[in-house]
C-alpha cells in the first residue's frame, strides 16, 4: 500500500527515518499505536487502512488457494 511519500515524509515527527526503513525492509516491527500515530499524521485513515490490508490479503489468500 504506498502513500506515494518517502521515508523521510512518511516518518518525520513519529519515528526516526532509520526506524522506519527498517520496519519497512522487516528488519523491526512496529507496534499498533506507532502504525496508527504515523497513519494519523500524514492523514491517513486507520480504518480505512487496516480495511484495505485486510482486503489485499483476502485477495493474495485466495490467489494462492487457485493456484
Amino acid at each position: 500500500m504506498a502513500a506515494g511519500l518517502i521515508q523521510t515524509e512518511m516518518a518525520a515527527g513519529v519515528v526516526s527515518e532509520s526506524f522506519y526503513s527498517k520496519v519497512e525492509r522487516g528488519i523491526h516491527n512496529i507496534d499498533a499505536d506507532t502504525l496508527v500515530k504515523l497513519l494519523k499524521a500524514r492523514k491517513i485513515n486507520p480504518v480505512g487502512f487496516f480495511k484495505q490490508a485486510i482486503d489485499i490479503a483476502g485477495n493474495e489468500k485466495n490467489t494462492a488457494s487457485n493456484r
